[in-house]
């Protein structure tokens, strides 16, 4: 009778160790923490999750261009009011893009302030903003003795209600006969390249 009631005793807290022991093993901080290590969990989004909006062909569009060299920052931003306007967009026109890019809020606004970008948007009749932040590697010579420049753009595009709807980091590489033509090209082959990313339907 003593061996029957102990054995019954000892099978009950036997089970109950073993359902505890699972419980542990499934929800455990410890492995879930493992299992996020791993890529089995993530509560973080992928890069994949990412959708930007298409550009709006509505409104006009304003192209400010902050650049290592001053002189070059009005062919970049030609070329991509050229390859917009090419795309079905309407660019603002030379005279007011003078005046938005001689203003102090121009400045704010290729450094980031979405603010700045609103007023601008408000005061000049912009629908659209888009920022290029250019930065150049130091071009190399290659086998064939022309120079090798590398670039990337830090690009943005905000609508006048301060919406930002694309933002990326583009490269470009190209050679040039001269280390300033190489990064040049670069720069302006990144920026192309941007336009084309963010006009993508």
């Amino acid at each position: 009778m003593f061996h029957s009631r102990f054995f019954k005793i000892f099978f009950c807290v036997f089970c109950v160790f073993c359902l505890s022991a699972a419980a542990f093993s499934t929800a455990s901080p410890f492995r879930a923490e493992a299992a996020v290590r791993k890529g089995k969990l993530s509560n973080e989004p992928t890069r994949n999750d990412f959708r930007p909006e298409p550009l709006s062909k509505t409104g006009s569009i304003a192209v400010l261009v902050k650049g290592v060299w001053e002189h070059h920052n009005a062919s970049v931003a030609a070329l991509v009011c050229q390859r917009l306007t090419a795309k079905g967009y309407k660019v603002v026109d030379e005279k007011k893009l003078a005046a938005i890019r001689q203003s102090k809020a121009a400045m704010a606004a290729l450094n980031g302030d979405v603010d700045a970008i609103i007023r601008l948007s408000s005061q000049y009749g912009v629908g659209t903003t888009i920022t290029l932040n250019a930065q150049a590697g130091a071009p190399a010579r290659n086998e064939f003795n022309l120079m090798t420049g590398t670039a990337s753009v830090a690009v943005m595009a905000v609508t006048s209600g301060g919406s930002i709807v694309y933002s990326d980091t583009v490269q470009g590489k190209q050679v040039g006969y001269t280390s300033d033509e190489a990064a040049q090209k670069a720069i302006e082959a990144a920026a192309l390249l941007a336009v084309d990313r963010m006009t993508q339907s």
